[in-house]
C-alpha cells in the first residue's frame, strides 16, 4: 500500500521538476546533518536519564529527583528534534509508539500506569518484560507521569511506596534508552537503512526510487508544521480561554509542552535547511529565506514563553502570541509545500498523519 501511494504521487509530477531536483543530495544532506545526529543526541540524552534515574533508585532524595527531572528534560527536548520523522527505523516494532504515546485524549496511559502501580505489577519494573507490555507504559510520557504526577514526591524518600514506583521508572528509563539506541545502530553507516535511503532501487522493500525518500522527508516537513499548529498548540488552547483544554498537550506535567512544541520546529527548520531549502531557492529565489525566518521567529516565540501551558492558555498576551505564530506557520508552510512540490517534483496534500 506504501508503494502503491506514493507511485500515485509520483506519477503526477512533471518530467522537467523530476530534472530540476537532486534526490540524492537531498537525502545524503538529511542523513548526515539531521537524522544521524539527532537519534545520536536522543541517544545520548536517554543514556544519561537512564544513568539519573538509575542513581534515584539507589539513593532517593529531593536532589536525585531533580536531576532525574533535569535529564528527563534533556531527553524531551533531544526527541521532540526528531518526532517529526515519522519513517525509517523508528517506525519498526512500534518503536515510535513506545517512545512517545500520543495524544492520549482519553488519559489510557494514566489510568493503566495508576492500575499498574496500585497492583504492584511486577512486569513493568523489569527492563525484558516491559517492551511485552501496552505501549503506554513504555515511553517518556508514561516516566513524565512517574517523575512529575501524583504521588512522585514519594520517589525522593529513602522508604515506602517510592521503591516500586522507582523500580517502573527505571524500567521505562532502560527501554527508552535501547530503543534510542537500536534506532541509532539501524542507521548506521552500511546498514539496510542507510543503504534503501542513500541508494533505492526497484527490487527494495523500503525506497524504490530516489524520489520516495524525499516524499518521505516532505510529508515529515509538512506534517510536523501541521503537528505543531494543530496539535501541540490549537487543541489545547481551544478557541477561547474558558474552552482551553492544557492537559490536551504534550507533556503538561512537567511543563514542557512549549518546549516540545519548539524541538519539533527545529526539527522542521533542520530538515528545511538540509536539503529543502535549495529547492526553493530555485523555484522562488528568496522565499526560503522568508520561510526561515517565519520557522525562526515561531521558536523564538515559543522557547520565551517560560510558564506550563495551564498558565499560558489563561494569559491573553500568549494566548495572542501563539495565535500569530499559528498563522504564519501556516502561510509559511503552504508557500514551501507549493515550491517543494513544484522543485522536486512532487504531489501535495499528503502527509505522514494520514497514514500509510
Amino acid at each position: 500500500m506504501r508503494h502503491v501511494l506514493a507511485t500515485a504521487l509520483l506519477c503526477t509530477s512533471t518530467t522537467l521538476a523530476y530534472a530540476e531536483a537532486d534526490h540524492s543530495a537531498i537525502a545524503l544532506a538529511t542523513l548526515r546533518e539531521v537524522i544521524r545526529p539527532g537519534y545520536a543526541a536522543l541517544a545520548e540524552q536517554a543514556a544519561a536519564l537512564n544513568d539519573k534515574v538509575g542513581s534515584l533508585c539507589r539513593e532517593p532524595s529531593a536532589s536525585s529527583l531533580e536531576a532525574s527531572r533535569a535529564a528527563f528534560a534533556a531527553a524531551v527536548r533531544a526527541w521532540s528534534k526528531v518526532e517529526i520523522l515519522r519513517f525509517g527505523p523508528i517506525t519498526e516494532g512500534n518503536r515510535y509508539e513506545r517512545l512517545f504515546y500520543w495524544p492520549d485524549p482519553k488519559g489510557l496511559g494514566q489510568r493503566q500506569i495508576q492500575a499498574a502501580l496500585a497492583g504492584r505489577d511486577e512486569a513493568v519494573t523489569l527492563p525484558d518484560a516491559l517492551p511485552g507490555k501496552s505501549v503506554a507504559l513504555q515511553g517518556l510520557p508514561a516516566l513524565e507521569y512517574l517523575l512529575f504526577g501524583d504521588g512522585a514526591e514519594t520517589l525522593s524518600a529513602p522508604a515506602g511506596d517510592g521503591a516500586f514506583r522507582c523500580a517502573f521508572a527505571l524500567a521505562v528509563a532502560v527501554n527508552i534508552d535501547r530503543i534510542a539506541k537500536s534506532v541509532v545502530e539501524d542507521w548506521r553507516e552500511g546498514s539496510r537503512y542507510d543503504k534503501a535511503f542513500l541508494s533505492p532501487g526497484p527490487e527494495d522493500s523500503i525506497y524504490r526510487a530516489p524520489k520516495e525518500v524525499t516524499l518521505d522527508l516532505f510529508k515529515s516537513f509538512t506534517s510536523g508544521i501541521e503537528l505543531v499548529r494543530d496539535q501541540k498548540l490549537a487543541k489545547p488552547l481551544g478557541a477561547a480561554a474558558t474552552e482551553a483544554k492544557p492537559r490536551l498537550a504534550s507533556f503538561w506535567r512537567s511543563g514542557l509542552s512549549l518546549a516540545n512544541a519548539a524541538g519539533n520546529l527545529e526539527g522542521v527548520r533542520a530538515l528545511f535547511k538540509s536539503g529543502f531549502a535549495q529547492v526553493v531557492a530555485k523555484d522562488a529565489p528568496g522565499v526560503e529565506s522568508s520561510i526561515l525566518f517565519d520557522l525562526d521567529h515561531a521558536i523564538d516565540v515559543l522557547s520565551g514563553i517560560d510558564e506550563p501551558m495551564a498558565k499560558v492558555v489563561q494569559d491573553a498576551a500568549s494566548r495572542d502570541k501563539i495565535e500569530a505564530l499559528r498563522v504564519s506557520l501556516k502561510s509559511a508552510a503552504q508557500t514551501a509545500a507549493d515550491a517543494i512540490s513544484r522543485g522536486a517534483g512532487l504531489a501535495f496534500g499528503f502527509n505522514a498523519m494520514d497514514g500509510d
